[in-house]
């Protein structure tokens, strides 16, 4: 299983809407993918339809990271759409943040989650929460590459194209290189998603932009412009493939998906494998 942890802890980037969009382009595509709500904030689960009073303790992903709960794994995912799968969160999961500083090893409990999941899925998307912190670290550790076992992954980088994403991206590479550097993993950054781009904003956005495209090793994977289908979509709960498939905007990450998986480029949905 390919495991993408998508991440910045700097709020409002386009995250979750990353993170949903190219789930449903993957899942277009015929890949079975499996979405981790990581983030306490509950936004993707939320946007889904999936109410956390649902969800009750110990069977969250909380009480499965903390060993409170040792039921089946399946009885903490939903399925979303056709080929999607989400393990939505619930408020549990601000509790977790401080417990997770006591537990031996915490940035590798996701990880061990996801090889005991890997049979069963193609991909795994992670929403990372907008912070620098346990749980970030957990699903950093958790998208790592990896020449041998279940999982191996990469960091997918949602921006804006505005004058603080400099230093966010900063802070973020630092971390990343301190995870490297500290525990011995091998963490890829497999590039950036400018998410709500118009050049029409001023220069700070164009001038930042073109920064953006300079940094070296670090591509910019696609430019997501803001379309009204992305904003519809969300309200009706689903992602822009699922509200208005034929639109620029789905368009845009079945073209993200590509970048990030070439084999997908110029194959039809049924011809591609499950």
């Amino acid at each position: 299983m390919h495991v993408i942890a998508v991440a910045n802890q700097k709020g409002g980037v386009g995250k979750t809407t990353t993170t949903i969009n190219l789930a449903a382009a993957l899942a277009w595509y015929g890949r079975r993918v499996l979405i981790i709500d990581f983030d306490p904030q509950g936004h993707l689960s939320e946007s889904q339809g999936f109410d956390e009073d649902e969800l009750t303790s110990p069977a969250t992903l909380a009480g499965l990271l903390l060993g409170q709960f040792e039921g089946r794994l399946d009885t903490l995912i939903r399925q979303a759409a056709d080929n999607l799968w989400i393990i939505p969160t619930n408020e549990d999961m601000f509790l977790l943040e401080s417990q997770l500083y006591s537990k031996a090893g915490r940035e590798y409990l996701l990880s061990r989650l996801l090889d005991a999941l890997a049979p069963a899925f193609d991909v795994c998307l992670i929403d990372c929460p907008p912070s620098l912190t346990a749980l970030t670290d957990a699903a950093l550790v958790a998208s790592q590459v990896r020449s041998e076992g279940p999982t191996s992954g990469r960091i997918l980088v949602p921006v804006q194209s505005e004058h603080s994403t400099k230093r966010a991206l900063r802070l973020l590479f630092k971390q990343i290189m301190t995870i490297r550097n500290a525990l011995r993993v091998g963490l890829e950054v497999a590039g950036l998603v400018v998410n709500f781009y118009d050049n029409r904003k001023g220069k700070i956005v164009t001038t930042t932009y073109q920064a953006l495209q300079s940094i070296e090793g670090v591509p910019v994977l696609a430019t997501i412009g803001d379309r009204k289908e992305m904003r519809e979509a969300w309200a009706n709960q689903t992602s822009v493939d699922g509200y208005a498939p034929d639109s620029e905007a789905a368009r845009w990450y079945r073209e993200l998906a590509c970048e990030l998986f070439p084999e997908l480029k110029n194959t039809e949905p049924a011809e591609v494998a499950s």
